[in-house]
């Protein structure tokens, strides 16, 4: 019977020790990720209003935008360039697209429409 509990408390402990190696590996794989979509974009959005803006994309893929000098917003770009969550806390004005094609759409309230970036 003590042999079954030493054998269970061994394996137990070989799963736990595996668990924290792989946490340790992912941790360190966020660490050392290089976005290749890191830089800075300059973009314009048209449709039912237009203007322009700015995104900095950090070497995580994290996003900082600037519309129209006064909007702060931000989000995230993934592996493949699409855009996830990329909105203004404030207006509510969110992007929808990708930074391999540069394009996309964009909405604000009832408004909406497109919007293209150069990458600087």
């Amino acid at each position: 019977m003590k042999n079954i509990f030493l054998i269970l408390f061994l394996l137990l402990s070989l799963t736990s020790c595996q668990q924290f190696v792989e946490n340790i590996l992912e941790r360190d794989a966020i660490d050392n990720y290089n976005s290749p979509y890191q830089g800075n974009y300059v973009g314009t959005y048209i449709g039912d209003v237009s203007g322009k803006f700015t995104l900095q994309v950090g070497k995580s893929g994290n996003i900082f935008g600037l519309r129209d000098d006064v909007d702060n917003f931000g989000g995230k770009v993934y592996e493949g360039g699409s855009l996830n969550n990329v909105q203004s806390p404030y207006s509510g004005f969110t992007l929808t697209g990708s930074l391999v094609e540069k394009k996309g759409s964009w909405k604000i309230g009832n408004s909406s429409g497109t919007w293209t970036v150069t990458k600087q």
